[in-house]
């Protein structure tokens, strides 16, 4: 049953928007519409920001609810939309006051599972040396290069996590590395998985897994600060 503008107006005031069901019912009939897509994904920005506005994080998610945000919105375009059996069902009726809460409802839901998922990559931190010591060595992981005035650890997450690969991808393709030894370290970084986790998967010692990454750990330091931050 579609929502008369009557209750949909009653409704308004305690919270509905009529807005974002509309656009989540004019995606859904033409899905290939590129207008309708951007449409909605504007609805879906602003309900998310709504949601998660910045400041909002204290501690080890700080100033990084954009990147909370942008990983949310991902998770709501890939499961937690077409995912939910209640938002397909009153979209099979046109319901447009149940559209809205339960977009509001997969939308939070993938707050919850971005923030929890970027605090556990943060709080395992790469595990580029054991213990958590940063790949510089130094507290609070300062580049030590005079002419740098930005460190690794000052950028986003997301871009450090990048620079790792992209030195492993390097190594990997010039055979400066064994291939068993840098899977484990992109399993910590996909999987946010600790030592002790990957020793159980691979059905050896914890001693044996950091041993294996003492020689990723010091490639990787290495070619970061030399392509990155080099010296002027």
């Amino acid at each position: 049953m579609i929502t008369t503008g009557k209750s949909a107006a009653s409704s308004k005031s305690a919270g509905y928007s009529p807005d974002v069901a509309l656009a989540w019912l004019n995606f859904c009939d033409d899905r290939e519409n590129q207008a309708a897509n951007d449409h909605l994904a504007v609805h879906l920005d602003v309900i998310l920001k709504e949601r998660l506005p910045d400041k909002h994080y204290n501690g080890i998610l700080s100033g990084r609810e954009q990147e909370v945000r942008q990983e949310a919105y991902l998770l709501a375009a890939g499961k937690y939309l077409a995912g939910n059996p209640e938002l397909i069902a009153a979209t099979a009726v046109r319901n447009r006051l149940v559209i809205d809460s339960q977009i509001r409802r997969s939308l939070g839901a993938s707050i919850k599972s971005a923030s929890q998922t970027l605090k556990k990559r943060t709080k395992r931190h790469w595990q580029l040396h054991s213990y958590g010591e940063e790949i510089s060595g130094l507290p609070q992981a300062v580049c030590t290069h005079p002419a740098c005035y930005t460190s690794l650890w000052q950028l986003p997450y997301e871009e450090q996590r990048q620079m790792v690969f992209a030195a492993l991808r390097n190594a990997l393709k010039k055979k400066l590395l064994r291939a068993r030894n840098a899977q484990i370290l992109i399993d910590m970084l996909n999987e946010g998985l600790t030592q002790s986790e990957i020793a159980k998967r691979l059905g050896i010692s914890p001693a044996a897994v950091h041993q294996r990454l003492e020689p990723v750990r010091k490639y990787v330091k290495g070619h970061i600060e030399s392509q990155e931050f080099p010296r002027s």
